[in-house]
């Protein structure tokens, strides 16, 4: 019963996830205390993340340095050459 209700949990969050995120967008935050100092993904830039330094101001788009690409996985920028490309929205449900 209770692996039930933890997996109902479980799709619940996946499909809030999925109707939040937009694939077209660039996933430009709004600050809250959340998310404050927390690298977000920039869905059309790999080379910058966003990060929030307060809440309720606009975030920053932080620039990688030189030859580097921001990795979501790894909440961090890497050596291009070891980036990969993933979907912006891996659970998103695509017309």
């Amino acid at each position: 019963m209770k692996s039930g209700i933890f997996c109902l949990l479980l799709m619940v969050i996946a499909l809030n996830y999925a109707l939040s995120c937009n694939p077209d967008g660039n996933n430009k935050p709004v600050c809250s205390q959340d998310n404050l100092n927390q690298p977000i993904r920039n869905f059309w830039d790999p080379t910058c993340y966003w990060l929030c330094g307060k809440a309720g101001e606009e975030p920053i788009c932080e620039r990688c340095m030189s030859s580097t690409m921001f990795d979501s996985a790894q909440g961090k920028c890497i050596p291009y050459y070891e980036w990969e490309w993933t979907p912006p929205c891996p659970f998103a449900v695509h017309n």
